[in-house]
């Protein structure tokens, strides 16, 4: 009885495996059974729930994802069983006797790694698709369950999960909804949609085990934290511990997150968690970085993306409104000195004409608008500096120089009324062009008052006619990211940590919990 049972099961295993094969090679115009007709008999020789058959396997994933499609990857899993015959993993190494050489158990042993990336693995039904190969390779079924139903759940979940980890491998896994606290303004980011669902099936196709591995987020950053993150784990549980795993956990997560604005290979990252700003440039493979002073917790840097078009040198300071009467009224009515120390004129916005700020009682606009503009002149003394990096964008911030050198030295530089102030703006200006030129850099020096180097820069110095430059237009814009980052690649190369000076981590970190907490 024993033996044949066993050469009942050989029979069978040997009609899965060409099933399998079949399944690579069948056409949509032959639909039929592939059971092989020399091997027809096993239809009688064993339960019907063994019968195997491609189309009401794609049937039953079909009504999977019809039940409920939330994804983009759900509707490019849907297009794919509509329209295609293959299926991604129901092959003969579904069913091979060496592990090793399974693209299923390749894919199950990245899917249990996802913790080298700060993510349970309990995100993913491992365990649940582990106990349904066993199932396949040792041929017992459930009672109530089919081949069909089991070949189907496997198909499946192999590749929703794929699908899944390389989508949130490669933009995220919060929903945008827990990435952003409602005080933060949102830097726009891409998404998984069907395009790069479609191409990362394509690469499944072509070659599973490269798939796996061009998933992996490979950014420099991002490696150190990984190993960081290993390190960590490895004190055990402490209070330090937690300190450093919670920060990368959370800045893993915003690593993975993609900017929707191209970075190309000369772009500029204003970290204002980090008082730091680096300007790279991959051509070049270099990196410009210098301190910043950013805006206040009670005035924040807003987060954003945007594109820097030109330069102004000399720029005069329109005082905002808000600093008029937050700041000057009251400074104004302890010293009356301030416009003039501060070489500031008033305007009237009805008729445009300059008017005595002596003469108007400021103490009834302390609490509502001003009617006047109040205007920082140029050059020395301005609160601008020499040089503005003007970019668009809602907030009107800009990165500018600035004549209050003594804030670069604090340690927390949170100081500003949210624009980004830089302490080389002079090597900032430089960078922005598309190419050394000694004479363009002259002409942005002699404006700020520093001595030209090159001899044809001297000679514009020296000259009566010169014309002073007034402002520059790139030839082409830099992308610019404010970002906010409390790990961070400094450009020694070195993982740093900073604090959370705008109490952003915390929000993120609870939603980073939450899904780590997930059965």
């Amino acid at each position: 009885m024993e033996e044949l049972y066993m050469r009942n099961r050989r029979l069978l295993w040997g009609a899965v495996i060409l099933f399998v094969v079949c399944l690579a090679a069948c056409k949509k115009e032959k639909p039929q059974s592939l059971i092989p007709d020399s091997l027809a008999f096993l239809q009688e020789l064993f339960n019907p729930a063994y019968q195997i058959d491609a189309d009401s396997i794609r049937l039953m994933i079909r009504s999977y994802l019809n039940e409920n499609p939330v994804t983009p990857w759900d509707s490019a899993l849907l297009a794919h069983y509509r329209e295609k015959d293959e299926f991604f993993w129901l092959n003969d190494s579904l069913v091979s006797d060496k592990p090793a050489t399974q693209v299923a158990d390749s894919m199950l042993f990245w899917l249990g790694d996802i913790s080298r990336h700060g993510i349970n693995p309990n995100l993913y039904p491992v365990d649940g698709i582990r106990e349904r190969l066993q199932q396949i390779r040792s041929l017992k079924l459930q009672e109530g369950k089919t081949m069909n139903r089991l070949l189907a759940d496997v198909e499946y979940q192999l590749t929703a999960a794929y699908l899944s980890y390389v989508c949130q491998l490669k933009f995220g896994f919060l929903p945008s909804g827990r990435r952003w606290n409602d005080s933060i303004n949102r830097i726009p980011l891409k998404h998984c949609d069907v395009t790069f669902a479609n191409a990362a099936l394509d690469s499944l196709r072509a070659n599973p085990i490269a798939a796996f591995h061009r998933a992996q987020p490979s950014s420099p950053l991002y490696r150190k934290m990984q190993e960081e993150l290993e390190r960590v784990n490895a004190w055990g549980k402490t209070d330090t511990t937690d300190y450093y795993r919670n920060r990368l956990l959370v800045n893993m997560e915003r690593a993975r997150w993609q900017y929707a604005l191209e970075k190309g290979k000369k772009y500029v990252v204003a970290n204002v968690a980090a008082f730091m700003l680096q300007a790279i440039n991959e051509e070049m493979d270099s990196i410009l970085e210098m301190r910043i002073c950013v805006g206040s917790v009670k005035n924040k840097t807003p987060l954003l993306s945007s594109r820097i078009y030109y330069m102004e040198l000399n720029p005069y300071w329109n005082v905002p409104q808000s600093i008029i009467r937050k700041e000057i009224i009251p400074t104004y009515r302890r010293d009356t000195t301030y416009f003039t120390r501060n070489r500031m004129k008033v305007y009237d916005n009805k008729t445009g004409l300059q008017v005595d700020p002596h003469s108007i009682r400021w103490a009834k606009y302390a609490g509502k608008g001003v009617p006047y503009t109040v205007k920082q002149d140029n050059k020395t003394g301005n609160s601008l500096g020499r040089i503005i990096f003007r970019f668009p964008n809602p907030h009107s911030v800009y990165l500018h120089d600035t004549p209050s050198r003594w804030a670069f030295t604090l340690k927390k530089r949170a100081v500003s009324h949210g624009c980004v102030r830089l302490q080389k703006a002079l090597d900032f200006a430089f960078f922005l062009l598309k190419e050394p030129d000694e004479l363009l850099e002259d002409r942005i020096r002699i404006a700020m008052d520093i001595k030209p180097v090159s001899e044809e820069g001297k000679k514009l110095s020296n000259s009566a006619t010169y014309s002073e430059l007034k402002h520059y237009s790139l030839e082409k814009y830099i992308p610019l990211f404010i970002d906010y980052q409390t790990v961070y690649l400094s450009a020694d190369n070195n993982l740093r940590y900073c604090e959370d000076i705008y109490k952003y981590d915390s929000s993120l970190l609870e939603a980073m919990n939450d899904l780590n907490l997930k059965p």
